[in-house]
């Protein structure tokens, strides 16, 4: 998935992030804009957007878990993860 500012994001479908927030947002219609805001925020590496609460929260770190797969989509910059870190923070 690529970012309105062009920036490439893998997308996990039911992960959340385990940390703190550097930024929090109500009533985002879309998981794409969500990964926007992330592109468009210094220091940010990757979003987690809730789409029944429409709530989107900017992370500076990689640390998940899993959650709900039909609401939680989580988008990690791709320069942020490798193949190898994707499969220990994600199993995949």
């Amino acid at each position: 998935m690529f970012s309105s500012s062009g920036t490439r994001y893998s997308v996990f479908q039911g992960y959340v992030h385990i940390g703190t927030a550097i930024d929090v947002s109500a009533k985002v219609p879309s998981n794409l804009l969500c990964a926007s805001s992330c592109s468009e925020t210094e220091n940010c590496i990757n979003a987690h957007y809730n789409k029944a609460t429409l709530t989107c929260s900017l992370f500076d770190s990689l640390a998940f878990h899993p959650r709900d797969v039909e609401n939680d989509i989580t988008v990690v910059n791709s320069i942020a993860i490798t193949e190898n870190s994707r499969a220990k923070l994600f199993g995949t």
